[in-house]
């Protein structure tokens, strides 16, 4: 459930409504890790009534990987492509690493990515939802921004959330900030028991961030939550609330965790930890 969202809510059923109508957007959910877009973007998803559902996430180890965000995002709908113009068919399946890679054009590649979105968008509409934008890989991000920015007469609402203040030109934006008190407030209502006036610290120290306060308010002590001992300061918050969650990990677990923080190739991790004895 969320709460204290009722703006951005409308926000996002205006989108989907006006895409169903044959009026196609896009919008960028903009704000801090844990703030709840992904949540948003879920509720999105499931608004649009018979409109199809696209969507990719953004990884940082593989932002580095050409196409890697949209061949997830197309992948459901690659038996499209031969609807599409002759070139523009070429262009997006050289892309997506589907045929021996065409004359490199990017118009033709990003034209190609609207044009699939549109033959996907039949008959009932599409909602496509991009997560963590900030990590999309160049080359996905150009043709989806390509997309987002000539939408007008087609039935697709598109979506993108990005964290902090990453650039995405041409697009509107909607600030998801920390909850309001009284929403944050009910947010907790569903937790464990705590004072009135912790709480109020607990909402102000964590500016109303979602999952900052669900993290903060499971590794407080009860006698903390009761106000009958002083809050840890700082909170437990950020690099200690995942310190936390790797010591609770088996041995072998956290020394695979070590390995990937600083190796991105997968394989690799995999056979330094059998080397160590972590597999």
């Amino acid at each position: 459930m969320l709460y204290g969202r009722s703006a951005e809510v409308a926000a996002l059923d205006r989108l989907i409504s006006q895409a169903r109508d044959g009026a196609g957007a896009a919008l960028v959910l903009r704000g801090e890790a844990g703030v709840g877009k992904t949540a948003l973007l879920d509720l999105a998803a499931s608004r649009g009534g018979g409109m199809r559902v696209l969507r990719t996430t953004g990884v940082e180890a593989e932002a580095d990987l050409g196409f890697a965000a949209l061949h997830q995002l197309l992948w459901p709908v690659l038996g499209l492509l031969d609807s599409l113009p002759d070139p523009q068919r070429d262009a997006v399946r050289g892309g997506l690493g589907l045929a021996a890679a065409s004359s490199g054009d990017r118009f033709l590649l990003a034209a190609g990515v609207l044009s699939l979105l549109a033959e996907a968008a039949a008959p009932d509409g599409l909602v496509c939802v991009i997560d963590d934008f900030q990590w999309v890989d160049r080359a996905s991000a150009d043709a989806l921004l390509f997309a987002a920015r000539r939408l007008g007469t087609e039935r697709i609402a598109m979506l993108l959330a990005v964290r902090g203040d990453a650039q995405v030109k041409g697009v509107p934006s909607v600030a998801v900030g920390g909850l309001a008190e009284a929403a944050a407030g009910e947010l907790l209502d569903g937790t464990v028991p705590i004072a009135a006036p912790v709480r109020r610290e607990l909402i102000a120290q964590t500016r109303g961030n979602p999952l900052a306060l669900r993290e903060t308010v499971r590794l407080l002590t009860p006698e903390q939550l009761a106000g009958r001992e002083p809050l840890p300061d700082p909170l437990p918050g950020g690099a200690q609330l995942f310190g936390e969650q790797v010591a609770a990990l088996s041995g072998p677990a956290r020394q695979v965790a070590l390995l990937a923080a600083v190796e991105s190739d997968l394989d690799l991790v995999l056979r330094a930890a059998g080397e160590l004895g972590a597999g």
